[in-house]
C-alpha cells in the first residue's frame, strides 16, 4: 500500500467511524440493512473492537433491529437474504453472530422449500437481484454452509422462468399506469438489479457452488446468447444495452447514447455478468466479446455524461469497483487509472456522505465500504454485487 492510499485509508476509516457512531445513536434507523454491519465489518479489519468503538456499538444497533421482522425475502433493502449476508460477513470478527446467522438461514431455507413467487404476469420480486429469488439464491451460493439442497428450489425457479428463447416468463407485467416502472410492462428488463443479468449472476454463482452439469451449462449458454443479441453499439462507440426488450406488441426500448452506465444498467454491469458467465462456461469467445464492451466503455468514458450520484447502484462507487474488476481480471488497459480517478472523486465528496442513510446499494456505507475495499479491505462482501 502507498503513502497515498494509507492516508486515504485514514480518511476513510475515520469517515466511517464518523458514520457508524451516528448510526448506532439514531433512534429511527428505518430497517435492518446490510449496510452498516459490512462497513463495521470492514472497519473492525478482522480484529474484533473493543465493545466502545463505533464499529461494536453499530453492531450492537444491528442487531436491536434484527428483532423486526423482515420486509421481504431479497438480498437488498433490508431483506432476509441480506441479514443472513451481513451476519455471515461479520461473524468471522464477532463470533456471537454465529447463533443468529443460523437461525436466519434456517428461516430462509424453509421460506424457499415451498414455491413463493409468481411464474406469470411478474415482477421485479418475483425473480430479480434485489428483493427477488435471484438475490436470495446469490446469498446461498456465496454462503460455504449452504447446501445444494437449500439452493435447488431457487435455481429452479429462475430456470422455469427462463424457458422459451424469447424468455416470456420474464417479461414484466406489474407496474401498469406507474411513472417510474411502467416502462418495464411486456419487457425482459436488461440490467443487473432487475433483469436478465442479475438471474444470470445467481445462476452462475450457483454453478460455482455446485457444480455446472448439463441442464445449468445450456441454460447459461443460451441465457449469454440472448443478452448478447440484445447489445447495440450508440453513437459513442460503447457496446451496450437498452432497459429492456422490445415488447411483443413491436415496441423497441429507447437506444441512443445510454447516459445511464453503471452496475445497475447498461455496458458496465452486463460487460461483467457476460466476463463471469464466459469464465464459468469456458466459453472464450463470450469472454472476448465481455472485454471489447467493457474496453469500448472505458474507452468513452466521460464524467459529465455517466455519472449519477455517488452510490454502487447506479453511481461512482459502483463504477469505481467495476473499473476495478475489468483491471484485475480482465487486465484491461485504461481501467485501474479509471478506478484510481473515481476513488479520487469519492474522497473529495467525503463530506457529503453524511446522514444520506443506511443502504449498503445506495447510501453512505456502500460508498465507503467500496473506498476501504480499493485501499486493502476484505473483498467478501463484493460477493453480493457479483463482484470479486
Amino acid at each position: 500500500m502507498t503513502p497515498t492510499h494509507v492516508l486515504e485509508r485514514t480518511a476513510v476509516r475515520a469517515a466511517a467511524e464518523t458514520l457508524l457512531d451516528e448510526y448506532a445513536r439514531t433512534e429511527e434507523r428505518g430497517g435492518c440493512d446490510a449496510g452498516p454491519v459490512v462497513l463495521a465489518t470492514l472497519v473492525a479489519g478482522g480484529e474484533r473492537p473493543p465493545g466502545d468503538a463505533p464499529s461494536a456499538r453499530a453492531i450492537a444497533a444491528w442487531l436491536r433491529d434484527f428483532r423486526t421482522p423482515s420486509r421481504h425475502p431479497g438480498l437488498y433493502g433490508a431483506g432476509a437474504a441480506g441479514r443472513m449476508f451481513a451476519l455471515r460477513i461479520a461473524a468471522a470478527t464477532w463470533p456471537r453472530l454465529h447463533d443468529p446467522l443460523k437461525a436466519q438461514r434456517a428461516r430462509l431455507v424453509e421460506y424457499v422449500a415451498a414455491p413463493r413467487w409468481r411464474t406469470s404476469q411478474v415482477g421485479w420480486e418475483d425473480y430479480d437481484l434485489i428483493w427477488g429469488p435471484s438475490g436470495v439464491l446469490l446469498a446461498f451460493a456465496l454462503d460455504p454452509d449452504a447446501t445444494w439442497a437449500e439452493r435447488a428450489p431457487l435455481t429452479a425457479a429462475l430456470a422455469r422462468l427462463c424457458h422459451g428463447e424469447d424468455l416470456p416468463l420474464l417479461r414484466v407485467d406489474q407496474y401498469h399506469g406507474e411513472k417510474l416502472r411502467g416502462w418495464n410492462v411486456g419487457r425482459v428488463n436488461l440490467g443487473l438489479a432487475h433483469g436478465l443479468p442479475g438471474v444470470m449472476t445467481a445462476l452462475r454463482a450457483a454453478a460455482e457452488a455446485d457444480g455446472l452439469d448439463d441442464g445449468l451449462r445450456e441454460l447459461l449458454r443460451r441465457l449469454g446468447t440472448r443478452l448478447v443479441a440484445e447489445s447495440y453499439v450508440d453513437d459513442r462507440g460503447v457496446i451496450t444495452w437498452p432497459f429492456g426488450t422490445t415488447r411483443p406488441d413491436g415496441h423497441r426500448a429507447p437506444k441512443g447514447t445510454g447516459r445511464r452506465q453503471a452496475w445497475c444498467y447498461g455496458c458496465p454491469g452486463n460487460a461483467w455478468t457476460l466476463w463471469e458467465v464466459a469464465r464459468v462456461l469456458g466459453d472464450a469467445e463470450l469472454g472476448a466479446f465481455a472485454a471489447e464492451s467493457a474496453r469500448s466503455f472505458v474507452a468513452a468514458y466521460d464524467d459529465e455524461l455517466y455519472l449519477d450520484g455517488l452510490g454502487l447502484c447506479h453511481g461512482a462507487a459502483g463504477l469505481m469497483l467495476l473499473f476495478d474488476a475489468f483491471a484485475g481480471y480482465m487486465g484491461l488497459a485504461g481501467a485501474e487509472s479509471l478506478a484510481d480517478h473515481l476513488a479520487a472523486h469519492l474522497m473529495g465528496r467525503l463530506d457529503e456522505l453524511a446522514a444520506t442513510g443506511w443502504s449498503l446499494q445506495e447510501d453512505a456505507p456502500g460508498v465507503l465500504s467500496a473506498l476501504l475495499t480499493m485501499t486493502g479491505g476484505d473483498r467478501r462482501w463484493l460477493g453480493a454485487l457479483g463482484l470479486r
